[in-house]
């Protein structure tokens, strides 16, 4: 066994360290082998893994399924206060519903959870979602030019696929597979509560 002695210098200071070369050699050996043997072994279990993603997608969603807290908790169906009746014109007035967000983990308190439309004419309340049935964009409202009169109106309409709605919900033109999706609302002593839900997107039935 060879040993090699390095002298440090260092102002006055001289210091005689003893190595031990062939020791140090097979630990530089053994090290490297260990490395080359992690890496090995994290290339042998990405290559199962995508082996097991191609011949079982079942398997790797269930998995995702599994690692994702799955009982979401929903709030449709509940009804919010929004506003009272005496603050409602015939033009429609746009309202943010806010809840806590809840899954099976975590609870997210005071968050947006949607949005909707109210409007009054005459002594009739009526509610609109905010999302168009066609494919989910947010409804605006603008005037614009009604596909069926050709006159420029005031109306709820689309910015993504130019879908139009006059102001009682009903489309104008065959973009939208139905109306707007209105809503339940209730009045109770003169506040408005409104029955928030969402809908399925892209066919004629109204479906929860």
């Amino acid at each position: 066994m060879s040993k090699k002695n390095r002298v440090i210098v260092s102002g006055e200071n001289i210091e005689v360290v003893s190595e031990n070369t062939e020791t140090n050699a097979q630990n530089i050996k053994t090290k490297n082998n260990k490395n080359n043997n992690r890496r090995d072994f994290i290339k042998a279990a990405v290559a199962s893994g995508l082996g097991i993603c191609a011949v079982g997608t079942p398997i790797c969603a269930g998995t995702r399924m599994v690692l994702t807290p799955v009982f979401q908790e929903s709030q449709a169906g509940r009804f919010y206060p929004l506003t009272t009746v005496e603050t409602l014109t015939e033009k429609p007035q746009k309202f943010a519903i806010v809840d806590n967000k809840r899954d099976a983990w975590t609870t997210l308190p005071n968050q947006k959870i949607g949005s909707l439309f109210v409007r009054k004419v005459g002594e009739r309340v009526s509610a609109f979602h905010s999302l168009c049935p066609h494919a989910g964009c947010m409804i605006q409202i603008g005037t614009k030019k009604n596909p069926q009169t050709g006159n420029e109106e005031e109306m709820f309409y689309c910015p993504c696929h130019a879908a139009h709605f006059s102001l009682d919900g009903k489309r104008l033109d065959g973009v939208s597979p139905r109306d707007l999706d209105s809503l339940e609302v209730k009045i109770e002593n003169g506040k408005v509560l409104v029955k928030f839900e969402n809908f399925t997107f892209g066919i004629a039935e109204k479906r929860v």
